[in-house]
């Protein structure tokens, strides 16, 4: 169907052309026609689309919605700071180890955030995205503090990771 009304927009659109195409002296006589005609073809069928992409995103992209947006921060939130309060007790090798697992279900989420953007707009997903890719990144630099030796600093990252994806979580849930 989607293919069916952008065909029907690009056939409205070359009508509308040859229509503005004929306002030349002397004046072609369908001129005013076919442009009418494919106007009103464009709006209709942009109005068309219009409207099944507000269904689409209300129903989800690919069955994406705001709510697994939210859960999905909301499960990297308690990641870290299940990870924040056990990393202490915790040997470096295994500290990297689940630093590790956290930033690979941010990059799972990060997999489709162009699907976010458009289901959101680009404004909310702004307002969420940018505690949780600040908390990705603190979380990466964590991760390579651990692997290159260094567990201490590791550590140190993770209250600050926890309070950007506390800000996205909180604008997610929002």
């Amino acid at each position: 169907m989607a293919a069916l009304l952008r065909l029907l927009f690009i056939a409205g659109f070359c009508l509308a052309t040859v229509g503005a195409a004929g306002f030349t002296s002397p004046r072609e006589p369908q001129a005013l026609p076919f442009l009418i005609a494919g106007l009103v073809v464009v709006a209709f069928s942009g109005l068309v689309q219009k409207r099944m992409r507000r269904h689409a995103d209300a129903a989800g992209i690919d069955g994406l919605t705001r709510a697994q947006l939210a859960a999905a921060v909301t499960e990297v939130l308690e990641g870290t700071r299940r990870l924040e309060a056990e990393a202490a007790q915790l040997e470096n090798a295994e500290l990297g180890a689940r630093i590790e697992q956290l930033a690979g279900r941010c990059a799972e989420i990060g997999a489709v955030n162009e699907d976010y953007i458009r289901l959101l707009g680009l404004r909310e997903y702004t307002r969420i995205w940018d505690g949780f890719a600040t908390g990705e990144r603190l979380l990466s630099r964590a991760w390579s503090m651990s692997t290159d030796g260094f567990p201490e600093p590791a550590r140190l990252e993770l209250p600050r990771a926890r309070a950007h994806f506390e800000r996205s979580a909180a604008a997610a849930h929002g």
